[in-house]
């Protein structure tokens, strides 16, 4: 059985994270703060047509369906 270096996985996780920042960045930079957005993980719409996920002003959206919880910045 092979294995990766520890350092190939540790690099391939920032790279993989930092990807993902830059994408939700451009995907919650038009909104405000207080708004509820379309949650980029789950894509879940509750029953009044409005997203899960909130926009929180310390650069931060929380949806409140799947629990994602991320800090951008």
């Amino acid at each position: 059985m092979q294995t990766l270096n520890l350092k190939i996985i540790k690099l391939a996780k920032a790279v993989k994270l930092k990807m993902l920042e830059d994408t939700l960045r451009d995907y919650v930079s038009g909104c405000q703060v207080g708004e509820l957005i379309t949650c980029p993980f789950c894509h879940y719409i509750g029953k009044n047509k409005r997203g899960t996920a909130k926009v929180f002003p310390n650069n931060t959206f929380k949806c409140f369906a799947c629990g994602e919880w991320r800090m951008l910045g």
